[in-house]
């Protein structure tokens, strides 16, 4: 009788033994089934931004012909125009520089001896001048807006040759007394060049108050 109880009890140990295995088992495989159906979520979007470029387009016309004889009193037409062909606003300003120069290769003042300015500018109205030296189509401060496929007046009309100058001329008389011819020195403006320089300069609209 004792010795089916000894027997019993160890098949019972030997039982407990196996289902503590079988659960062991058991948990680590159901550990193993939980870490494989671990996972990361995630996406991924590519975005396209395409930037279309302002077009910037000045175009500047000049319409000018030089006279073969400029005399004083003359006035001389200079157009000079600038059309916005692109899409955005536009701001203009203008300079100039002017020089004139002798047949003998001399640099004349642009003042005669009796302080008479010699070529006389006819700036157009729309074009001020400010401090800086510059004519800015409306003001600096106040800036004409010249807007896609519009023409801005033109910045001068013409150049008018003072009629007060006179020509420096060198006196001759022959030795009968009865000729007396005059011949120009070469060192005046008679027979001289004039030599006019326009500078445009054009920036976008929203901009020309923080460059210009």
């Amino acid at each position: 009788m004792k010795n089916k109880l000894n027997k019993k009890m160890k098949k019972e140990k030997l039982e407990m033994k196996s289902k503590k295995r079988l659960l062991v088992l058991a948990g680590i495989s159901t550990a193993v089934i939980l870490g494989g159906t671990l996972a990361y979520f995630t996406t991924s979007d590519n975005f396209e931004n395409v930037f279309t470029i302002a077009k910037y387009q000045p175009q500047v016309v000049e319409q000018f012909e030089s006279p073969e004889t400029w005399t004083p009193g003359t006035t001389t037409s200079k157009i000079i125009n600038i059309t916005n062909n692109g899409n955005i606003n536009m701001a203009v300003r203008a300079s100039y520089e002017e020089k004139w120069i002798s047949s003998d290769g001399t640099h004349l003042s642009l003042q005669d001896s009796d302080g008479n300015i010699v070529s006389i500018i006819n700036f157009n109205e729309g074009w001020k001048k400010n401090s800086d030296g510059y004519y800015y189509y409306g003001t600096k401060e106040n800036l004409t807006k010249l807007k896609p496929n519009e023409t801005s007046s033109s910045f001068i009309s013409g150049v008018t040759f003072n009629e007060t100058v006179k020509a420096n001329l060198k006196k001759t008389v022959s030795s009968d007394g009865k000729t007396i011819t005059y011949e120009s020195t070469g060192s005046s403006y008679d027979g001289a060049r004039y030599i006019l320089t326009i500078k445009i300069d054009t920036i976008q609209y929203d901009q020309a108050l923080n460059v210009w």
